[in-house]
């Protein structure tokens, strides 16, 4: 391919991402309002127990119906290797779920997105009740604490007029971020109990912590799903050839379904039976539920019916998550080609950060000894370009020469640099080379936790946020890409060199507004580097431009 177009082709490429990342449909999810549909009824077993009064609130089907008994609201407290849990019988959810390792909580009980804000692992029995709930979720539910890892929640309803006995098993091991969710289904009724559509679908939660600010597009949510072994995120909205709507669908054997926030991963899967289809909650200013519809055969009477779920709830952590299910690896959402170095970046960044205590200092430091090993290649790119400036006056007679024969033109520049052994490409290797490293930082700073809320100075407060300092009528206002365009200018400006050309003239002052549009809502950490990077260049052109002077 030519050059010309080759570069052509690049900015298109360029101008489309660029364009898609900041104009991609967002949610204004700190707007959300909460409009949770509640039930009227409370149901369960336990007798001889004080009375809960019920609000008067509506189911959003009629096909459940709680038999009513004098409940009142518990909680269960559990602990494991790495949760603190608190179930609740009301709707037999878990209430809280604090990782103690950080101390961070998974479920967002300030009832955002129109959801409740538990982990609530529910039963849906159409997909009327999968949008809008159903009387499960506002039940209080009988239990027994088994065991100090094991509870069993359990309540009695009419379905459509049939007596069911539903049973909620939650079965937690030592390490806590791996445990099961049981369902069993009882007929009370003399004849056979059917399903609406001898279907019912599963799904884990709609939200999940740490809690973020949900206007920035990094800490967005998305629904995860695994059909036939292919990984899938999900997020709200249409696509090039569809339109948002209620629900999204996908049939398929699934895998498994469930809720990625920014750092962690809450996924539900299906044991010994396979569940034929995904759905996911596509309405704006909701929750990101990602259920999958299972197959519900008929119930004899006095029979019962099992679905058991193997559930993790834990970090992005390919380890961790290969622990419980080889899998579920996909679902840390790492690029396999970047994969080692970023953990090569995060040790060396968290290995610094031993002896400077603040991982600012610590990416100022990497940034100086990943320079200082490209140096080298930095040094025949100098090169090279100092012998292009030698030669622009050559290239210029050729011009004015062959100016009505392009292609006889890139032929003899070519030849020109090629008898001069000068590569015109030479100057763009060390930051091809730098790329994977670029990269690699990126997703250390999108999915790492150990840098989350990583400060540095001034008004740079968390390295894996944009350096927001203020906000004008709803637009943020960072500094560190502004510094970083202007040192791309500046930098471009010290290695072009002239040859008349107005395409390359257009391309030096379109590439740092580019990179500035690109740029505007990355980790503040990611900008730092580059920006570093352009500064240690620009300060090696300026050493390099004075030897020469004096040579």
């Amino acid at each position: 391919m030519e050059k010309r177009t080759l570069i052509a082709v690049l900015l298109t490429m360029v101008v489309w991402v660029g364009w898609f990342w900041y104009f991609s449909p967002e949610q204004d999810q700190n707007k959300q309002v909460i409009n949770q549909e509640q039930v009227q009824d409370t149901a369960g077993v336990k007798e001889n127990t004080e009375t809960k009064p019920d609000s008067p609130v509506k189911t959003s089907t009629a096909v459940l119906s709680a038999v009513s008994k004098n409940l009142k609201e518990e909680s269960i407290v559990l602990k494991t290797g790495k949760f603190n849990f608190e179930l609740q019988n009301h709707g037999a959810s878990i209430k809280k779920a604090n990782y103690t390792d950080r101390n961070i909580e998974l479920a967002l009980n300030e009832k955002t997105f129109n959801s409740n804000g538990t982990l609530d692992f529910a039963v849906h029995f159409s997909e009327d009740d999968f949008l809008k709930g159903n009387s499960l979720a506002g039940n209080l539910w009988d239990y027994q604490k088994i065991d100090e890892r094991t509870v069993k929640f359990f309540t009695e309803i009419s379905y459509e007029g049939a007596p069911l006995r539903i049973e909620k098993l939650y079965k937690f091991t030592d390490k806590g971020y791996d445990f099961t969710v049981e369902y069993k289904f009882i007929n009370r009724g003399r004849l056979p109990f059917k399903f609406k559509g001898n279907e019912a679908i599963f799904s884990p939660s709609d939200t999940l912590g740490p809690k973020l600010n949900y206007n920035n597009r990094n800490n967005h949510m998305m629904g995860i799903y695994s059909i036939a072994d292919d990984f899938e995120t999900v997020m709200k909205g249409g696509g090039f050839f569809s339109k948002a709507g209620e629900l999204k669908k996908k049939e398929g054997n699934v895998d498994y379904t469930g809720i990625m926030s920014r750092y962690f991963l809450l996924i539900m899967m299906p044991q010994q039976f396979a569940p034929k289809g995904m759905v996911f909650d596509n309405r704006d200013h909701h929750g990101y539920r990602t259920g999958m519809t299972v197959d519900m055969s008929e119930i004899a009477p006095g029979g019962e019916a099992v679905k058991s779920f193997r559930i993790y709830l834990g970090e992005k952590d390919k380890e961790m998550l290969g622990a419980v299910d080889p899998k579920i690896v996909d679902a840390s959402d790492v690029s396999t080609l970047i994969e080692p170095i970023r953990y090569f970046v995060i040790w060396a960044l968290m290995g610094i950060n031993k002896l400077f205590g603040n991982l600012g200092w610590s990416l100022v430091v990497f940034s100086i000894l990943t320079k200082i090993v490209f140096m080298p290649l930095t040094k025949k790119s100098t090169d090279s370009m100092k012998k292009m400036q030698e030669l622009a006056p050559e290239v210029k007679k050729l011009q004015a020469k062959l100016k009505d024969k392009p292609d006889v033109l890139q032929k003899e520049t070519m030849k020109l640099y090629k008898d001069n052994k000068v590569n015109p490409m030479g100057g763009c290797l060390p930051l091809l080379l730098q790329m994977p490293f670029f990269f690699a930082l990126y997703s250390a700073l999108i999915n790492s936790i150990d840098l989350w809320n990583a400060p540095f100075m001034l008004w740079m407060k968390d390295l894996s946020m944009p350096d927001t300092v203020a906000t004008i009528s709803g637009f943020d206002i960072n500094i560190l890409p502004l510094l970083m365009t202007v040192s791309t200018v500046i930098q471009q400006k010290q290695t072009m060199v002239d040859t008349g050309n107005q395409q390359q003239k257009i391309m030096m002052y379109m590439m740092p507004v580019i990179m500035l549009f690109i740029f505007w809502t990355m980790p503040s950490g990611l900008v730092l580097y580059w920006f570093l990077q352009n500064l240690y260049q620009i300060l090696n052109q300026v050493i390099v431009n004075k030897i020469g002077k004096k040579a």
